[in-house]
């Protein structure tokens, strides 16, 4: 897919999303309008007419015809029940999916990318909505729980450049292989790359909290690192493929840097430092890039200015990798 970079206002997508939002509400009013309706033509049919006079008057009832009534009833309900949602599949497939994809594209492909471009410092930026960081990328580093390629979804990649540090970036979302309903990792996965110009980690590092200790179960390099801060061991597991390395990276200005990090974010992230390569998959409860109907444009705005600052302040944890 090439990259897309044409603009559209703030304005005239406001009008989309107005106008998205309006048959998301019709199209789940409609199948209960629906359903009701179905249901009081039903009992206009002769037939339950009949029923219920018989009901009424409360002569030659017997077991069988109260079986019979409520057969009937139970039958009606069901085809009430599937009138609603022939009709919701109708209006979804025809009227509703074609407006909610207009506003949606055009709020991915082209104004995520003219947002991310108001923010200073950021150059040579590209954004691909259905393109994302790779499964075989990410589980090489053993930067994410989650080892099976079938329940991986990347998407909303971008690149560019900030202060200097180029960087890549999408979002994740990993899955229990035996529960694709159960997430283990929702949230931005960002690499920035060449941080030093001598200064690299020929083997892996890898950091985590904790108390995910459970979710990387077999999913660690086979070397468990003691830093020597307290503070960073309560915090964090460190596994390397050299220990020796990683006390080369893990200095004491980074490690504070990192855990000065995850005190601003407060959520749980993953970092793997390989060769002039820092990966960094930060949890996020909302993909920040993912349309919504129901929201106005401008607040929606603020959330795609929320991705940026997570690649400003996990920038800093490169600054005395390039000082030190």
């Amino acid at each position: 897919m090439a990259m897309i970079e044409q603009n559209i206002s703030g304005v005239k997508l406001e009008k989309l999303r107005q106008k998205a939002e309006k048959k998301t509400k019709f199209l789940w009013k409609m199948p209960k309008v629906v359903f009701v309706i179905c249901l009081l033509l039903s009992m206009l049919k002769p037939r339950n007419i009949g029923l219920f006079l018989i009901f009424a008057k409360g002569e030659g009832i017997d077991t069988g015809t109260v079986l019979t009534g409520i057969l009937m009833i139970l039958g009606e309900v069901m085809v009430a029940f599937c009138m609603a949602a022939l009709a919701f599949a109708i209006y979804m497939l025809f009227f509703w999916k074609k407006t909610y994809n207009l506003f949606n594209d055009n709020y991915k492909n082209k104004y995520v990318l003219l947002k991310i471009r108001e923010v200073p410092g950021f150059l040579n930026l590209k954004y691909v909505a259905k393109q994302g960081i790779s499964f075989q990328e990410l589980s090489k580093v053993k930067l994410l729980p989650g080892s099976a390629e079938s329940f991986f979804v990347s998407q909303d990649y971008f690149e560019g450049i900030y202060d200097t540090i180029r960087f890549r970036s999408s979002t994740v979302e990993t899955y229990e292989p035996n529960n694709s309903s159960l997430a283990v990792f929702e949230g931005q996965v960002i690499c920035f790359s060449s941080f030093h110009e001598f200064k690299i980690s020929e083997t892996a590092i890898q950091i985590f909290p904790k108390k995910q200790n459970s979710k990387m179960k077999d999913m660690t390099f086979h070397e468990k690192v003691e830093t020597e801060s307290e503070a960073f061991n309560s915090m964090f597991s460190v596994f390397a493929q050299d220990e020796h390395n990683a006390f080369y990276i893990l200095t004491p200005e980074v490690m504070e840097d990192i855990m000065e990090f995850y005190k601003i974010i407060d959520n749980n992230i993953y970092i793997v430092f390989y060769d002039r390569y820092m990966y960094l998959g930060c949890e996020q409860m909302r993909n920040p890039f993912n349309a919504q109907v129901d929201v106005p444009i401008e607040e929606q705005s603020k959330k795609i200015g929320m991705a940026t600052e997570l690649i400003q302040k996990a920038r800093n944890i490169l600054i005395h990798m390039e000082n030190p």
